[in-house]
């Protein structure tokens, strides 16, 4: 299977957390290992992220930028677009 260019959807895991899509979806279109990604923690509270998604059937979506994308959280999916 191709890795999706920016922009693109990944989809998340059925026993994934949000936070882990995130960092899965960055590293493959970023072309950086994981080790190499700025903590995810100075961005957003990955805590509260995983959780607010998990259990909350109202939450439509969650945006912030995050090494230079714009991340948005979907309860199933995640998109990345490179901000320029």
């Amino acid at each position: 299977m191709d890795r999706p260019e920016p922009g693109q959807t990944w989809e998340v895991g059925r026993n994934e957390c949000a936070s882990d899509a995130v960092f899965r979806a960055l590293a493959d279109v970023s072309d950086r290992p994981l080790t190499e990604l700025p903590p995810l923690q100075e961005s957003i509270d990955v805590d509260s992220l995983d959780h607010v998604l998990a259990v909350s059937s109202e939450i439509q979506s969650l945006t912030f930028e995050y090494a230079g994308y714009e991340i948005v959280v979907e309860p199933a999916r995640i998109r990345l677009r490179e901000r320029s």
